[in-house]
């Protein structure tokens, strides 16, 4: 009854309102539209998300997925080459490996590959005994190799061999002016030498290209992919002309081996420009890169006095026949003795240098305010440096007149208590030969682009003018007769004036001076009327025999000289260097060859030595020269003591007498 009467009351309610849906239906629907709903923002949202990331960040994207599967091989760049005067290269560019061995992917016998490698490496015990205990990995075995090394170490080997590439340096003309040059480490930097003092200009900027990684992990070189092209290095000429080098390097190896001295320096350098020609520079165990010549200071003994002599005359305080009592060849100034090798009584102001007596200049340097000796010696280059371009290049020592003594004076008239390098003698001597006017020693003359184009070029740079001309003229005139008639006729040539002063110096040691060790020396130049040369020898400590530098440096001064005037192109008075006497020849080459015949000689004088006199007896073997420039043929046979009669061009395609021919010395050799 009540539940009947509950339906019929909820029945009447709906004839009032009308028939309605149920509350579940109408909560369900609410529901279902809150779903859609979000399922619709979420949607929409997943779309803008994804059309945000496809397109506003695709760039990023792609840039992001490169980068992950992408790398960089590095381009190296071309390093520099360093050139002589003429264009000749001393240093190139060149690529070296390193060497590994991978004992698990040998086809062969690990042994097999030991023996090939050793075929071409010389394996140290270290190398070897660590390739026979290798169990795993690449282990390396050698460094350097070059690429025919390489193609013969895969031939042999195969599988298992692998190498690594860096950049290197070439030497065309082998040990040529190497200590002057320097080194390049395995990064293709340079270390020492002027390959370090060079390295910005020489190395260049390495490029890069693009390499990127597919699924597999394998590499390849995309179309499109980045690459920036390497900057070659520039080139470096130099003022070294190489002939000359070589000469004056050889001069060097002799002198050291024939005096036993334990260093050694010669340099030939131009008074009118300052440029240096050659440098040759030894000292027992000097380190790579290490150059006596530029940063070993020494106290220069009596080649100092040439300098007195200006300073004296440019003051007007001296007349050269002045006759000056030498006391015998004995002074004493305070508790120290200054003495003389011979005991003259008198002497001129030109035989106080003619003959290098001590007392002389001694006697004379009292003329000289000291701070007017010790300003000549300044402007002369002394304790200075000469800003040659060289890295290790000494100032040398000049004290100021402020730390003289009572015995300063004397002392640096006759070359001590003073310290100069070769490099500022050399350009000393040549302010004297340049008529009174000091140049700044050039070594780096040009700089040049990939292409060859001159970007830098060095101008032959005045310092001051340190003497008057006349005075310079003065001073060479009787260096001239030092070496006709004084301490360096030794030094002399009999076709070519030569002016110079020979030096022979107590070596420091222990705070004093050592017994029994000197240094000898001789400066010059040539010829002496019309300086194209200037011509420095050291020998430091000689052992065997003599130790004056008359007779141990002075000859071979000479020697570099009388092998100089054989070159082309050294900077001489070129009637001096090849007299053009048109010569007969049964068998002159035709076809519109160019021939020109002409005969090296000395000053019109057909021999290779200076004397017939001094011309060494016997027999030589001619080289064989074939292949060889006019030039270094020419040298080779006047080194020989032969003559040279030259009717080709360019190089030499036949000679007469033949290769291995017996000519007695002083005999012509006919080249074509």
């Amino acid at each position: 009854m009540t539940r009947f009467g509950l339906h019929r009351a909820g029945e009447k309610r709906g004839k009032r309102g009308g028939r309605s849906r149920p509350v579940t239906s109408r909560t369900h629907t609410r529901r279902q539209l809150c779903l859609g709903l979000g399922f619709t923002a979420l949607t929409l949202l997943y779309a803008v998300r994804l059309g945000h990331l496809q397109i506003g960040q695709a760039e990023t994207f792609r840039a992001r997925a490169v980068a992950q599967s992408a790398e960089f091989e590095v381009l190296p760049a071309r390093r520099g080459e360093i050139l002589d005067r003429h264009g000749e290269a001393l240093a190139a560019d060149d690529t070296r490996y390193r060497a590994y061995l991978a004992v698990r992917e040998l086809d062969g016998g690990r042994d097999g590959a030991i023996a090939a490698i050793q075929r071409v490496v010389d394996l140290t015990s270290e190398r070897k005994r660590a390739l026979r205990e290798a169990s795993r990995g690449w282990t390396w075995f050698a460094v350097g190799l070059t690429d025919e090394e390489r193609v013969t170490l895969e031939g042999q080997i195969g599988r298992g061999v692998h190498f690594d590439n860096y950049p290197a340096r070439a030497y065309p003309r082998g040990g040529l002016a190497r200590r002057l040059i320097g080194r390049v480490g395995t990064e293709g930097i340079g270390t020492t030498g002027l390959e370090l003092h060079l390295d910005s200009l020489l190395r260049g900027e390495p490029g890069r290209s693009e390499v990127r990684l597919d699924g597999r992990g394998r590499a390849y070189r995309p179309p499109d992919g980045e690459r920036v092209e390497p900057r070659a290095g520039y080139d470096v000429v130099l003022s070294i002309d190489a002939e000359l080098q070589r000469i004056a390097e050889n001069e060097l190896d002799r002198a050291l081996e024939r005096t036993g001295a334990e260093a050694g320096d010669i340099i030939l350098l131009d008074p009118r420009t300052g440029e240096l020609l050659a440098l040759a520079s030894e000292r027992a165990g000097a380190a790579p890169g290490h150059v006596p010549a530029f940063s070993d200071a020494y106290e220069p003994g009596s080649t100092i006095k040439p300098f007195l002599l200006a300073a004296l005359l440019n003051e007007g305080l001296v007349d050269l026949e002045e006759s000056i009592d030498v006391e015998r060849g004995v002074l004493r100034i305070g508790r120290r003795v200054i003495r003389d090798v011979r005991g003259y009584e008198r002497l001129t102001v030109r035989e106080i240098i003619t003959r290098s007596s001590n007392v002389g200049a001694a006697k004379l340097a009292t003329r000289l305010k000291p701070s007017v000796q010790q300003s000549y010696l300044r402007d002369f280059g002394f304790g200075l440096r000469t800003q040659v371009g060289h890295p290790a290049e000494s100032n040398g020592r000049l004290t100021r007149v402020a730390d003289w003594t009572a015995l300063s004076p004397a002392s640096h008239a006759i070359g001590y208590e003073l310290a100069t390098t070769s490099l500022q003698l050399a350009a000393a001597y040549g302010a004297l030969a340049n008529d009174g006017v000091l140049m700044r020693p050039l070594l780096i003359k040009e700089v040049r682009d990939a292409q060859g184009r001159t970007v830098w070029r060095a101008r032959p740079q005045e310092v001051r003018r340190v003497v008057s001309s006349d005075v310079s003229r003065a001073v060479s005139a009787v260096l001239e007769e030092a070496v006709q008639a004084g301490t360096g006729t030794m030094a002399r040539m009999a076709s070519l004036s030569v002016a110079g002063k020979t030096g022979t110096a107590r070596l420091a040691a222990g705070g004093g001076y050592a017994q029994g060790r000197y240094r000898a020396s001789f400066v010059g130049y040539a010829p002496a009327d019309r300086p194209r040369v200037v011509v420095l020898t050291r020998l430091e400590d000689p052992a065997a025999g003599s130790y004056y530098g008359g007779t141990v440096a002075a000859p071979t001064s000479h020697a570099t000289l009388e092998a100089a005037l054989a070159t082309k192109g050294v900077l001489m008075d070129e009637r001096l260097a090849v007299s053009a006497t048109p010569r007969s020849w049964a068998d002159e080459p035709t076809g519109g060859e160019e021939a020109g015949p002409f005969i090296f000689a000395v000053d019109g004088v057909e021999r290779a030595w200076p004397d017939p006199d001094e011309a060494p007896r016997g027999h030589v073997a001619v080289p064989d020269l074939t292949g060889l420039s006019a030039r270094s043929a020419a040298a080779r046979l006047h080194e020989l003591g032969l003559t040279v009669e030259w009717l080709g061009r360019e190089t030499v395609r036949a000679q007469t007498p033949a290769p291995g021919s017996e000519v007695t010395r002083g005999g012509r050799v006919v080249l074509r």
